[in-house]
């Protein structure tokens, strides 16, 4: 008999485990009538066996009770369990669909936002030139080539292709570390949905950002964010010598010809106060992986590779400058390594999609580290 009590109690312990959550898996947030409802499962599954607490009065009776009856609820108690298993199935079905309606719907409205801001342009500019998207390249006279992308077209394949502000924002907290205690506000340039200035304000850091897609620049100014409209390279060549502490630039140099890329790190460099930082992310050329990324925005105009940013930074006057490298590519991409030449593929194929290099003014100015124009007496040169 204890055998066949054994074996009911397994059974309905092994039902009740088919219902649970996976170990270390994460829960979907639920609502206050989901969080009940998993209490009255929780509840339900400890009375599926009847049981005597130690000490309970007449406990030898009742549980010599329950012995002689078992044969009434063993059917019920295995019905219980399968029904406990389903609800709970059902509970956490119930759950993913309300997160996954969720991330839907705020994908959704800022989509109609953008969609809004098209419609704006159109009706206000209908006669006018089609402006550049972001970080479009510039013209000598700082004109936007003909051949640019609608701003909202341009904010529309962002959103689709960009990733989720929360997924961007994850990534750029690690550079959070080098713009604290920096000499001065940041400009983020070119700052798109503005995930990095969004960051920049909780953590009360003094920011501003510039971008020439009036699409984002409008959607950012109504959450209360500091965003002008317009070039990123003549924003930064207007601003007084040594008035900032950090210029960020987060996929934006792919957007621009060498002279151009140039041009902003010697404006960037000019403009950073002593112990300056600057901050530019890109798609990592070294990776074949990363080049279907590049290719697949159509404003891109060349990829840049690490080794070749950083000297451009390192002519350009700055110091300390070093390559960090984000965005590993998932391991279950990657190649199983059972050779060297696997390693040397991986390497080629799967390396980190994106860099960022990360450079500094030196702390005390002198000849050394200063732009040639700068250490001559002249001014940055501007085309």
């Amino acid at each position: 008999m204890s055998d066949l009590k054994r074996q009911l109690a397994e059974e309905i312990r092994a039902a009740i485990a088919e219902a649970a959550p996976e170990p270390g898996r994460a829960e979907a947030p639920s609502d206050p009538a989901a969080a009940e409802a998993r209490t009255a499962l929780r509840r339900a599954s400890e009375l599926l066996t009847p049981s005597v607490p130690a000490g309970a009065p007449l406990g030898a009776v009742k549980r010599a009770a329950i012995r002689a009856f078992r044969f009434l609820w063993r059917n019920q108690s295995s019905f219980n369990a399968l029904a406990l298993s389903a609800g709970s199935a059902l509970s956490d079905s119930v759950d993913r669909f309300r997160a996954e309606a969720g991330r839907r719907i705020d994908e959704l409205s800022r989509r109609a936002g953008i969609q809004e801001s098209r419609l704006t342009l159109v009706e206000g500019e209908a006669a006018g030139p089609t402006r550049p998207a972001a970080g479009a390249p510039q013209t000598a006279a700082g004109a936007a080539p003909q051949s640019s992308i609608p701003p909202g077209v341009d904010a529309l394949f962002e959103e689709r292709f960009r990733g989720s502000p929360e997924e961007i924002s994850r990534a750029q907290r690690f550079y959070l570390e080098f713009l604290r205690g920096v000499p001065g506000p940041v400009l983020d340039a070119g700052c798109g949905r503005g995930e990095l200035l969004r960051l920049l304000r909780a953590e009360a850091i003094p920011a501003a950002g510039v971008d020439s897609n009036p699409v984002s620049v409008r959607a950012l100014r109504s959450e209360g964010l500091s965003v002008e409209e317009g070039d990123a390279i003549a924003r930064l060549e207007a601003r007084p010598a040594g008035s900032l502490g950090a210029v960020t630039a987060f996929q934006l140099v792919e957007h621009w010809p060498p002279a151009d890329v140039f041009r902003f790190l010697q404006a960037a460099r000019r403009a950073l106060a002593p112990g300056g930082v600057l901050v530019a992310e890109t798609i990592n050329a070294d990776s074949l992986s990363a080049m279907r990324a590049f290719y697949l925005d159509p404003t891109h105009v060349r990829p840049w590779p690490p080794d070749a940013l950083q000297f451009l930074a390192e002519a350009a006057g700055f110091t300390d400058v070093r390559v960090a490298y984000r965005s590993p590519v998932d391991p279950a991409r990657r190649l199983e390594e059972k050779s060297e030449n696997d390693r040397k593929l991986n390497a080629l194929l799967f390396a980190p999609q994106d860099f960022a290099v990360i450079a500094r003014v030196p702390a005390s100015e002198s000849g050394i580290g200063r732009p040639p124009e700068a250490a001559a007496g002249g001014a940055p040169e501007s085309r």
